[in-house]
């Protein structure tokens, strides 16, 4: 088990053309790197809430073929989108439960689970992946989401620049920002039952 770590900025959004979208993301050289993809994310919070407040990430993500734990620390807010140091471990998926059972041993709460299905579009910069998530969040419709990967922190600057001009690239698709992680929007779904 090795921790991955990089450095993502990302920005959400509510999309009301996500065909056009992928079709100018195709022509711009994306490629599709994952179709139809369900995850379930298991999300947790310590007693106090710190991590919702701080948008602070402790989850356990499950796909088809693959398991990890996730911790994502303190969103730095930087010019209107989040960026933060993120740590991913392998597990197996006979693990997770355990995972889990760990977790909570620690004091962390289970939050909520997350259901999507995600399409998943990717193109390479230089020192820089580009990402372009299409997700369906159960529930709660459909999403956007912009990201970019460094293996390394940048400048605030260069982020600014990097990130901004690749969203802009999307502007005219309908693009309405959503400032609250999946994790929120399906808790307040819930409790809104």
């Amino acid at each position: 088990m090795t921790p991955h770590r990089i450095f993502e900025t990302e920005k959400k959004f509510r999309c009301d053309k996500i065909n056009e979208l992928v079709t100018y993301a195709l022509s711009m050289d994306f490629i599709r790197t994952h179709e139809n993809v369900s995850e379930h994310d298991i999300y947790f919070t310590d007693k106090d809430d710190t991590f919702i407040e701080q948008r602070i990430c402790l989850r356990i993500r499950q796909t088809e073929n693959h398991c990890e734990i996730t911790y994502k620390w303190q969103s730095k807010d930087t010019w209107a989108f989040y960026s933060k140091l993120e740590n991913n471990i392998n597990i197996t998926h006979n693990h997770k439960e355990n995972a889990i059972e760990l977790l909570q041993s620690l004091w962390f709460l289970r939050y909520v689970d997350v259901k999507k299905t995600r399409n998943m579009y990717k193109k390479d910069g230089e020192n820089i992946v580009y990402n372009i998530a299409i997700d369906h969040i159960e529930g709660a419709g459909h999403f956007v989401e912009f990201e970019m990967l460094s293996g390394k922190a940048l400048e605030e600057n260069q982020i600014q620049s990097f990130f901004e001009s690749f969203v802009d690239l999307f502007r005219n698709f309908g693009l309405q920002e959503e400032k609250l992680p999946y994790r929120d929007i399906v808790k307040q779904m819930n409790s809104n039952k």
